[in-house]
């Protein structure tokens, strides 16, 4: 595992001032309105079954690892060893973010397939299980806001690049790992990849909603027994055909198998 860009940043992630969002400190690339920071996400579990992918570490996760970071290595703590706590600990942190995205975990049956009581011993006792990751793996904003998939990153030259040389790099290293796609957004460039035969189409789960607050409403509607209207700007259907076909082929295949 690369701890050149943890080294070079330490000295910032450690001064006397705490990094905050956007640190101007923390700028690793820019090119106009796009500007992407550093916070350590470079860990990559190599036991990993699943991989649970975002668009872009978003303001609370970025400095939640930071944080976790710091406190590693003023604890003494490896530039690995801290790499590997931000990531534990900064990884979809934050509520109510953790939560919809473990109650979908749950509704789809990730649990069962991978022998829980619950997903979210993902975040806990059994992270060894899972890779939790960024299609973008640093932080980027536009015009100082999150960035929710415009640009396109497969046609932004800037954001293309790390598109490539990190995500494309971790799809290489865990070559046995399901990847599922949170949201329509990563999807789209899931799909893209696959195209280009950077991602080989039976390792990706697709359907799942992005668990950011704004979807909340729209996972509680899911996971539930669906008696009310279908809210505002919500399709069942690609969540339901991508938990259907999870089912098929992983919860259904396990139980013959039992």
């Amino acid at each position: 595992m690369k701890t050149d860009l943890i080294e070079k940043y330490a000295p910032i992630i450690c001064g006397s001032t705490l990094p905050v969002v956007r640190d101007p400190r923390l700028l690793m690339d820019a090119s106009g309105d796009v500007k992407i920071y550093y916070a350590p996400f470079e860990y990559i579990n190599p036991s990993a079954r699943i991989v649970l992918v975002g668009i872009t570490p978003g303001p609370t996760q970025m400095v939640n690892a930071n944080n976790e970071a710091r406190r590693a290595l003023q604890a003494g703590k490896s530039s690995t060893e801290a790499i590997h706590a931000a990531k534990s600990v900064g990884a979809f942190s934050g509520e109510p973010l953790r939560s919809n995205l473990i109650n979908q975990l749950n509704h789809w049956g990730f649990h069962k397939w991978l022998g829980l009581t619950d997903s979210a011993d993902l975040f806990s006792a059994s992270r060894h299980l899972v890779q939790t990751t960024s299609l973008l793996r640093y932080p980027v904003f536009v015009k100082d806001d999150d960035y929710r998939g415009s640009p396109d990153m497969t046609k932004h030259p800037l954001l293309r690049k790390y598109l490539l040389e990190n995500f494309a790099a971790e799809v290489e290293e865990l070559k046995d790992a399901v990847f599922v796609g949170l949201g329509p957004q990563v999807q789209k460039v899931l799909d893209r990849l696959i195209q280009e035969r950077v991602l080989k189409r039976d390792r990706v789960i697709g359907g799942m909603l992005h668990p950011s607050g704004n979807c909340t409403y729209r996972i509680n509607y899911l996971i539930g027994d669906r008696s009310a209207p279908v809210p505002h700007a919500t399709n069942p259907v690609p969540y339901d055909q991508g938990r259907r076909a999870f089912r098929e082929r992983f919860v259904t295949a396990l139980s013959k198998v039992g």
